[in-house]
């Protein structure tokens, strides 16, 4: 019945200067997702994207828009195929019997037409259009009456000037930005709850994302990275690439020298600035432009502003927090929706369990923290992981089992 896709953009319609770049990678975007689809076919207007299907499966190709971030909303329509002026308003109503028909919510329901005029040259307003569909619609289909303010059933009808255009539901898209218009950034991915979603929201503003992990073998284990690699598998579809670089950093010996000689009290926030030092520096060499976390204000003892300020010393880069006003319960709700949360919540735990003091620091100075920093001559060790990091290719079609690869990853 539906013969193509109407496709709204989404916050890049604020981007003024920029609007025509943004516009091109949204649209080269959409395409790289549906390539699969060898029938489709595109067209696009500076407001606009249509998918002509060409009899290929509107379910799939919709499944493939509901990854595609910087999309405002989609719907499924039919496009007038007689645009003559005299009889438009009659080819409009042949339309819109065809579509409620075929998209009855029971059978007796109420229903509205709401007129979108893109183009304001034809010569009715839209709430006279909207009123002559409703009366040539109406007594076609049984069932049927006019509720205006909380009808069951919508029937829109959009006049662009490249054609008008007939539909009955709005999908709500992604919103955001185009995936990689805002740059490169790396995100420190711990396989829990919050840094997958925080990985997200980078990604729906434009990142393009890859991820570093920090293993302590043999206390945490390989499941643990395996579920790193599953999350990243999963976060992959949001990326235009659909494919996430993993660099997973050999961290064992850093943790035990700061376990040795620090005290205990300040453990985490030493590990912590050891983890921004190595991530800094891959970034650098890399060109990732800023990194990421799922620190969440208060959260734990390293996430009081007290903790994140003296961490944040030993980097000159932007450290971007997106969950970081975030409640937990917003913060589980996203990885639900993004289906993150069922593979956070397995019970193989990282390298921020390792060594964990009773009573960590809550409120560290940092003139304290280098001082036992320096006890610690971390230099070395951390020079050695950064060495010795791993690479991994991560993406949804091509799964990696860690315990497929050799076992001893790590040579420590």
């Amino acid at each position: 019945m539906y013969d193509m896709i109407l496709v709204r953009y989404g916050e890049m319609t604020l981007k003024k200067k920029n609007y025509k770049t943004f516009l091109n990678k949204i649209n080269d975007n959409i395409k790289s997702k549906c390539s699969k689809y060898k029938n489709l076919k595109f067209f696009n207007t500076d407001y606009r994207f249509y998918i002509y299907l060409n009899g290929e499966d509107h379910e799939k190709v919709l499944e493939e828009l509901n990854t595609v971030v910087g999309l405002y909303s989609y719907s499924l329509c039919k496009k007038v195929k007689n645009e003559n002026k005299e009889n438009v308003i009659e080819d409009i109503a042949k339309t819109a019997i065809e579509i409620i028909n075929n998209n009855k919510p029971n059978k007796n329901f109420t229903f509205k037409v709401e007129t979108h005029r893109g183009d304001k040259s034809f010569p009715l307003t839209s709430i006279q259009i909207s009123q002559q569909v409703a009366k040539l619609v109406l007594p076609k289909i049984e069932g049927m009456s006019v509720n205006v303010h909380n009808p069951e059933l919508t029937l829109s009808i959009d006049f662009r000037s490249e054609g008008i255009y007939v539909y009955t539901n709005s999908i709500k898209g992604l919103g955001g930005y185009p995936s990689g218009i805002a740059g490169k950034g790396l995100v420190m991915m711990s396989g829990g709850i919050d840094s997958p979603v925080a990985s997200y929201l980078a990604i729906r503003k434009g990142v393009l994302l890859s991820a570093i992990h920090f293993a302590s073998p043999p206390y945490t284990s390989d499941m643990a990275l395996q579920k790193v690699i599953d999350l990243l598998e999963q976060l992959s579809i949001y990326q235009t690439t659909q494919n996430i670089k993993l660099y997973v950093v050999p961290f064992t010996e850093v943790q035990t020298m700061i376990h040795e000689k620090a005290n205990p009290i300040y453990m985490i926030t030493l590990m912590r600035r050891a983890m921004y030092k190595i991530a800094t520096m891959l970034s650098k060499s890399k060109g990732y432009e800023c990194i990421i976390n799922g620190e969440s204000i208060g959260q734990v003892a390293s996430q009081t502003l007290e903790s994140i300020k003296v961490v944040n010393d030993v980097t000159n880069l932007p450290i971007i927090r997106p969950v970081a006003t975030y409640d937990k319960e917003e913060i589980i709700e996203i990885a639900k929706k993004i289906k993150t949360y069922d593979i956070s919540i397995k019970p193989y735990e990282d390298c921020c369990t390792v060594f964990v003091p009773e009573h960590p620091i809550i409120k560290p100075k940092l003139d304290l923290i280098v001082e036992e920093e320096n006890k610690c001559d971390l230099e070395e060790a951390i020079k050695k992981a950064f060495d010795n990091i791993e690479e991994y290719d991560i993406n949804k079609t091509n799964k990696i089992n860690i315990f497929e690869k050799n076992n001893d990853i790590f040579d420590i």
